[in-house]
């Protein structure tokens, strides 16, 4: 080949590259730390978002008392409604006496029972759910004797309200105790997890707190209403087969739909 088109040829390639062109960076590969770091802080990164969800999520017995010993006194059902709470029905007595203690029914849930409803059904599922109720009178419950039965109306107080929170808490253990006598032995429960938790709020103050009932909700319609139980589960004392020990159950009422 002639020397000259050889040495022409050389020159056309170098004149055809830019003097100026950025040079093409190098690929560096990671080192294998650097993956396994990056893997680290996303995975804490997630179970740390995880965790701070499930706290402000959860429901605890300090969120419940906080929120209702925030309430005033002189709160009405408008303002309860507008902080989530729905109409619970009618305090009426009569319905349960125990140990001179008087019970009543929550009649009418007017148009509320679907929320109670879904409430009944998170507990039969096993969810964590809430139920906040206003009450029309006086709640939970009032000493019935002979020196204040003919003060003390059976239908209760319309002109106060009652405040109920219920709380389904999967997590509680099911423990409790029973004994109706003072000389036998108690009977001890242990029912697995889940119990639904009750506070009462009224007058400005907290007169229930913390009330234990089984997760499983009885029905009764014998009196033509239909009415859902709540069962209680009094807590295990120091010293239950204690002679001086007595355990009562003072279940409560739910709702009841009904005349």
């Amino acid at each position: 080949m002639n020397k000259s088109l050889m040495h022409n040829h050389d020159t056309h390639d170098a004149q055809s590259v830019p003097r100026n062109a950025p040079a093409v960076p190098s690929i560096t590969r990671r080192p294998t730390w650097w993956w396994l770091l990056a893997a680290f802080l996303a995975f804490a990164i997630i179970v740390t978002g995880a965790f701070v969800w499930q706290r402000e999520t959860r429901m605890t017995s300090q969120k419940i008392v906080d929120e209702l010993v925030s309430l005033s006194p002189t709160i009405t059902r408008d303002e309860l409604e507008s902080k989530g709470y729905i109409y619970g029905g009618k305090a009426v007595y009569g319905w349960q006496l125990v140990d001179d203690e008087d019970f009543p029914v929550y009649l009418n849930a007017r148009g509320t029972s679907d929320r109670i409803a879904k409430f009944m059904d998170d507990v039969r599922a096993g969810r964590q759910s809430v139920l906040r109720l206003v009450i029309d009178g006086t709640a939970p419950s009032i000493q019935r004797t002979y020196a204040n039965a003919e003060l003390l109306p059976y239908d209760g107080s319309t002109t106060k309200l009652s405040v109920r929170v219920l709380w389904f808490d999967p997590n509680s253990d099911a423990d409790w105790a029973e004994k109706d006598n003072a000389n036998q032995p108690a009977t001890i429960h242990h029912d697995g997890k889940g119990q639904i938790r009750e506070w009462w709020w009224r007058d400005g103050e907290i007169v229930t707190s913390d009330k234990r009932f089984s997760r499983g909700i009885g029905r009764d319609d014998t009196s033509g209403n239909q009415a859902y139980t709540l069962k209680h589960q009094p807590a295990i004392p120091a010293d239950p087969d204690s002679t001086d020990t007595i355990i009562l159950r003072y279940d409560e009422n739910l709702y009841s739909i009904g005349s």
